[in-house]
């Protein structure tokens, strides 16, 4: 009798060592499989963030996973004033819808004394034919592989902007082709958004007028404040080169082939080149 009762207590101890042992591997296998969804969530988050043509960026996900007063906390500034894509967009068509213009940056560049600016950086005179925007045109559509009627806003508002700040349009084109290859949702590891790579992070008070930093990704938004920001670069500095150089973000960098501000000239000469070639034709 008292051993049938000392193996029953045996037997439940065992039994009692496996069932713990079950629960140990049971939450451990539990806790290797959070490990692993939370590794897959964040690829999936870093292939979205930083991918090649993913259209998608760091407002975009704080768009979807942080409450609207968090942004506005993290940003500095109220809530109300921030915009969603959707909104910002919404803003665009609102203005076009009510014949009211997009807010002109003449106000603001005609602060920037013009005597200080590169007389190589104006030109006044360029793309004001129909038949020289059209061959821009057709040439940078096919050149990055973008629809001609994309392509031809871009060149639209690059004029347009360019009498605001009284910059060469074709080198703003220029800017555009080298920062962005003129895709108007890239988005830089830096923070750099839009066309013409805008720091928001930096100039968030230069995008209050077109409905808040999410305007970035809004071309007519981006272009005139990255205009702005490079008449002002080229003010301070004194060259044309030294204020690409400045609106790099990067005063000291190297100049010569392969460099950031050999790029934008050689994108700026293929323009005028063309128009050149052009006007010779006639």
């Amino acid at each position: 009798m008292f051993a049938t009762i000392k193996m029953n207590q045996y037997v439940f101890e065992k039994l009692k060592a496996l069932d713990l042992r079950k629960n140990d591997l049971l939450a451990s296998f539990a806790k290797s499989g959070q490990a692993i969804i939370a590794l897959i969530v964040a690829a999936v988050l870093a292939v979205w963030l930083i991918g090649p043509k993913t259209g998608a960026g760091v407002f975009d996900l704080a768009h979807y996973l942080v409450p609207a007063e968090a942004r506005a906390l993290i940003l500095g500034t109220d809530s109300a004033e921030i915009l969603t894509a959707d909104e910002s967009a919404y803003q665009l068509k609102l203005w076009s819808s009510t014949a009211k213009d997009i807010p002109s940056i003449a106000n603001q560049a005609a602060l920037i004394p013009s005597h200080l600016i590169d007389q190589s950086a104006m030109d006044r005179s360029i793309l004001r034919t129909e038949a020289e925007r059209k061959a821009v045109i057709t040439h940078l559509a096919k050149k990055f592989q973008l629809s001609p009627e994309e392509i031809a806003h871009y060149v639209a508002q690059a004029i347009a902007v360019g009498k605001e700040v009284n910059l060469d349009p074709t080198l703003i084109l220029a800017v555009m082709a080298t920062e962005s290859s003129f895709n108007p949702r890239a988005e830089s590891r830096a923070g750099a958004q839009g066309l013409m790579q805008v720091r928001t992070h930096v100039h968030q008070e230069k995008f209050e007028p077109y409905g808040g930093p999410l305007a970035a990704f809004i071309p007519e938004a981006n272009i005139r404040v990255g205009a702005l920001i490079l008449k002002a670069c080229i003010a301070k500095t004194g060259s044309l080169e030294a204020g690409l150089k400045s609106y790099l973000g990067a005063p000291n960098a190297a100049s010569g082939l392969n460099t950031y501000t050999h790029k934008v000239f050689s994108e700026r000469e293929e323009l005028r080149g063309i128009v050149r070639r052009l006007s010779n034709s006639v």
